[in-house]
């Protein structure tokens, strides 16, 4: 018995058939009139309002810049010492009758560390119209001269010239090349040698009972030592990393013959170390010869210092 296929009620989708032979839509415009396209018309007296508050803003802008409720009132400066706040403010550009609003703490911090005195600091605006800048400054460790000029500078711990001195003081004494005289900012000497140069004066009293009156550097970079007694250490060229780390044994070797020479002696001319394992002293009155701790040790003629660069 065959069976009989239903009839769809629905009419059949020719999906063979494609898009582009279909008839395009009729009876519909799908585009804009010109009408449509324009703008719409504004009374004259909205656009008057509209004016009317854009000036209103502008005037509140302004007033907010500039009038008293944003004004910069006070301004803190805290940690100068050698800067008065005046030039730190002159440094920061801040203008104190501008307005609190207008302080950029970035742009104003790093005017700041421009500054060869100054090593860190900030700037924070405050809502009641105090404006507070922090600094920390570079602390001195030395005074610098060449020997073409007797003005003295103060230096930093990373060797830069941070203003003139009185005077040496305390401080750890530094003459260099005669060639130009210095400027503030300047680094005339390189930051590792600056530390070996303080730690030896600091250590000298310790080491052998001496004082240190100066170092001085020449053209050649030839270190030399002068005592509080008058008399030097040689301790030949130091320029490179290897030759800071040699003053270490090149001191060794001044203790070492501390008991063979008498450092407090006026005779006593200098002392050359720059072969430490063969130091040798000088008298004012006779021919240098390296000094021997043990007695029966022959003396033998000592180097005298390398002549100066010219």
């Amino acid at each position: 018995m065959k069976m009989r296929r239903r009839r769809s009620t629905f009419p059949r989708f020719d999906w063979r058939r494609s898009i582009d032979n279909s008839e395009p839509l009729k009876g519909q415009l799908w585009t804009r009139s010109e009408k449509a396209l324009q703008e719409p018309d504004v009374h004259w007296s909205q656009r008057a309002a509209a004016g009317a508050v854009a000036v209103f803003e502008a005037a509140l802008l302004l007033w907010l810049l500039l009038g008293p409720a944003t004004a910069i009132r006070n301004v803190e400066v805290h940690g100068a010492n050698h800067m008065t706040a005046a030039q730190v403010m002159k440094a920061a550009g801040l203008d104190q009758s501008g307005s609190i609003l207008a302080v950029d703490p970035a742009a104003e911090q790093q005017r700041l560390l421009g500054q060869t005195w100054i090593r860190t600091a900030s700037v924070q605006p405050m809502l009641n119209g105090t404006v507070r800048i922090d600094i920390s400054e570079w602390q001195p460790v030395a005074v610098y001269h060449s020997g073409a000029s007797g003005s003295l500078f103060l230096m930093s711990d990373q060797a830069v010239l941070l203003g003139l001195a009185p005077n040496a003081g305390l401080l750890v004494n530094i003459q260099g090349p005669g060639s130009r005289d210095p400027k503030v900012g300047d680094r005339p000497l390189d930051p590792q040698l600056l530390v070996a140069l303080v730690n030896i004066q600091r250590g000298l009293p310790g080491l052998i009972g001496q004082q240190v009156s100066m170092f001085i550097v020449d053209s050649c970079g030839a270190l030399t030592m002068v005592t509080s007694r008058g008399w030097k250490a040689y301790f030949g060229r130091v320029l490179t990393p290897e030759e800071f780390a040699s003053l270490r044994d090149k001191l060794a070797a001044l203790k070492a013959i501390a008991g063979s020479v008498n450092y407090n002696s006026a005779d006593l001319d200098y002392i050359n170390v720059m072969n430490a394992s063969e130091p040798a002293a000088a008298f004012k009155s006779k021919e240098p010869v390296p000094p021997s701790p043990s007695p029966g040790a022959k003396p033998t003629p000592a180097p005298t210092p390398a002549p100066a660069c010219k």
